[in-house]
């Protein structure tokens, strides 16, 4: 690939760890835009998904955040000249992308004192994603064998099982209890969904989780997990739900074995 003058200056990204590693790795050559939206765009960058995000627009663990009120890109999939890796930099619209810090997108962690004695998911309810691919219904039990209920289930750049499972894999994170064989199932299952998704699932995977998830974590037990609660569900068309009912179904898991 002949390298491109960038037109602009430089803009300052806050980065998580794992994504500031992928990019100085990734060889030089053109990056695949997925989807461009007002406030994320969401690029292929050698399988995986990076996300670049304007100022408010929410936190995403797989997502470099710029302090930009808007994205002045005109991004589509069709044009691949204005999103490429050169020198371990990523370089988009014709503005390179260097990071200034890196922030943690880590899943808080939770003890056994502050696990809701009530399970969530019986107050909620099952939930049903809005709009068009519904997931009819979700498994009662969250465990190996209904994963491959879940991956890949639902419309859009994150199906809907896919939300409810990376929900279920950070509460189970962030209260430090290993679920090997769920983890297992999940990797063989990611061919079978988005890319976009199978990076949100593999960030779930290692702990990491959108800022919204990780306020209703921290929010568990207390007086403010219910407005937390309802701000995650405002997460996208139907991500939050998702990601929600999985918080609130390993949550339920968790105080029955803490129960018993």
């Amino acid at each position: 690939m002949t390298p491109q003058h960038d037109a602009g200056e430089p803009i300052p990204v806050a980065a998580p760890a794992r994504v500031a590693a992928l990019i100085r790795a990734a060889p030089d050559g053109p990056v695949r835009v997925l989807h461009a939206g007002a406030d994320t765009v969401h690029l292929d960058l050698a399988g995986h998904a990076i996300g670049v995000s304007a100022a408010g627009a929410p936190g995403l663990p797989h997502a470099l955040r710029t302090n930009l009120p808007t994205l002045p890109f005109v991004l589509s999939s069709a044009d691949v000249s204005t999103a490429y890796v050169e020198a371990g930099l990523l370089h988009l619209g014709g503005r390179v992308l260097v990071a200034g810090r890196l922030v943690d997108v880590r899943a808080p962690r939770i003890d056994a004192a502050r696990m809701p004695k009530t399970s969530p998911a019986a107050v909620q309810g099952t939930p049903r994603s809005p709009g068009a691919g519904l997931v009819a219904s979700l498994p009662a039990r969250i465990d190996a064998a209904a994963v491959d209920a879940l991956v890949g289930r639902g419309d859009g750049l994150t199906p809907f099982g896919d939300d409810v499972l990376c929900g279920w894999l950070a509460a189970h994170r962030a209260a430090g209890v290993a679920t090997p064989a769920v983890d297992d199932a999940v990797r063989r299952a990611l061919p079978r969904t988005t890319t976009l998704s199978a990076t949100l699932l593999e960030c779930a995977l290692e702990g990491e989780v959108a800022d919204l998830a990780a306020d209703y974590l921290r929010a568990l037990g207390t007086p403010d997990a219910a407005a937390a609660r309802l701000a995650l569900a405002a997460l996208g068309h139907s991500s939050g739900h998702g990601l929600a009912h999985g918080i609130d179904s390993a949550v339920a898991s968790l105080s029955r074995q803490a129960a018993a």
